[in-house]
């Protein structure tokens, strides 16, 4: 059985009605198994055909739950060649307060869009990277810069 998904959170509930068709499955729906879904809820990002792009398990706040909505279809984009869009999703998320949970990996898909949206700019990516490792530099989205772009 589908149905809509209510958000508690106005802004939250703008941004689905605005950008997204948002789809609840009964766990007992068949297409839950087809999705992978192990962990309830769980929110894809999927594009018109259906394939995944992104996927967040369990409940988030509103703020971050932004991020992922952001984050989500900012990687959709990147895959249909839509870098300004990406790149302006992913500032935004960013801007949206001075650091969250999420920056990391908002900052890290920030240096792919950049790189993407300037025809393989390595330099624009590589900026967004080295904010990224200076301010996180523990994180599981530094530890996957390339080494030689944070070696001194």
């Amino acid at each position: 059985m589908l149905d809509t998904v209510v958000y508690p959170a106005a802004a939250v509930a703008e941004t689905v009605s605005e950008r997204f068709v948002a789809l609840r499955l009964d766990h007992k729906e068949p297409r839950v198994r087809e999705l992978k879904i192990v962990w309830l809820p769980t929110v894809l990002i999927l594009d018109r055909r259906g394939a995944e792009h992104y996927r967040s398990v369990n409940a988030v706040p509103p703020a971050e739950f932004l991020d992922i909505l952001d984050l989500g279809e900012s990687v959709a984009r990147m895959r249909e060649a839509g870098y300004d869009r990406s790149v302006a999703l992913l500032e935004a998320a960013l801007g949206r307060r001075p650091d969250g949970p999420l920056h990391p990996e908002l900052l890290f898909w920030l240096g792919v869009a950049r790189y993407f949206q300037g025809g393989r700019d390595d330099e624009a990516r590589d900026r967004a990277w080295a904010d990224l490792t200076a301010r996180y530099p523990g994180s599981i989205w530094a530890l996957r810069v390339p080494a030689a772009m944070v070696a001194d």
